[in-house]
Order: structure tokens, then C-alpha cells, then sequence
């Protein structure tokens, strides 16, 4: 266990050294830039990587370089965010926060929400709701709505934001 938190732990430094030397030509440091560094740098699902991994190295990225973070205010913004989506999936959620995983579990778990591995539109992925629904209601309601965040967002996960540069 404590040998992947190292190998995070590189990858993440690695990362940000990457988005620091790409910011210093252009200049300007935002979410889509760094999403198109890091499909650059071969963190793509091209590459075999699942939706977790991708938006968990996104958010690590982002928390390094204090974007999208609550830090404090964090346990008030997930309420927020469940008021709008109750049952969700984790990407969903990483595009909103790229605060400590940890952390976000622990709030989650607080609220009496679990997190179940299912196939969503033909991709397995953790979706998170209340202990008490069943796996058939959470797949409907995540059926009956769009899905939160922007296109673009979509773009990085899917791994066609790169053909569009």
C-alpha cells in the first residue's frame, strides 16, 4: 500500500513539474491547459487508464496548483453539491473538487453515502448515493440527467480533447 502512495506521489510531482515548464512558455495557467498537458503526457484512456485514475491524477494536479479546492469549506460545498446531484458518479464530483480523496470519503461517508462500482453508458465507474437506494434506482436516476461538469471535461476523460490541438 504505502508503494502506490510513493508512485502517486512521483506521479503527481512528475505532473506538476510538466504543467510548470508548459506554463512558463505560455504563460497563463488554467483548468483546459492543464487538462491538455496532461493528455500530452500520455494520461489518457488511449493508454489504458479507467476514468478513476484519470480524474484522480487531474485532481491531484489541481489541488497542487490550488484550483478547485474548498479546503475549509469543503464539508458545506459537498452538501451543496448533493442538494444538486444525490446520486452521482466520482468523476462528476473530482470535476468540482480536487480536494484530498480522503477527505471528500470521509464527508461522504459522514452523510451516509456509498460508493458502488457499475457500469454506467458502457463504462465501469464508482457512483456514490445513499446506503439505502438500490443499485437499479441509482442506475435510473443517473439515467433521467445529464451529466455534470462541462463538455470539455468529457473531452479529457474520453481522451478526444487531444485530437482537437
Amino acid at each position: 500500500m504505502q508503494g502506490a502512495a510513493f508512485r502517486e506521489k512521483d506521479l503527481t510531482s512528475a505532473l506538476v513539474r510538466v504543467v510548470k515548464s508548459s506554463v512558463k512558455d505560455n504563460g497563463a495557467i488554467s483548468v483546459p491547459c492543464i487538462e491538455q498537458i496532461i493528455s500530452k503526457a500520455g494520461i489518457t484512456r488511449s493508454s489504458g487508464i479507467n476514468v478513476y485514475h484519470l480524474v484522480e491524477a487531474r485532481a491531484l494536479v489541481l489541488y497542487e496548483f490550488k484550483l478547485d479546492r474548498y479546503d475549509a469549506e469543503l464539508k458545506t460545498a459537498l452538501l451543496y453539491f448533493i442538494a444538486d446531484y444525490p446520486v452521482f458518479r466520482w468523476s462528476e464530483l473530482r470535476y468540482f473538487f480536487s480536494d484530498p480523496e480522503v477527505e471528500i470519503e470521509s464527508i461522504l461517508h459522514e452523510l451516509k453515502y456509498i460508493s458502488r462500482e457499475l457500469e454506467v453508458d458502457g463504462e465501469l465507474e464508482y457512483v456514490w448515493s445513499p446506503r439505502w437506494l438500490w443499485t437499479k434506482t441509482v442506475l435510473k436516476r443517473l439515467a433521467n440527467r445529464n451529466r455534470a461538469g462541462d463538455p470539455s471535461f468529457f473531452e479529457f476523460l474520453n481522451g478526444t480533447s487531444e485530437e482537437r490541438t
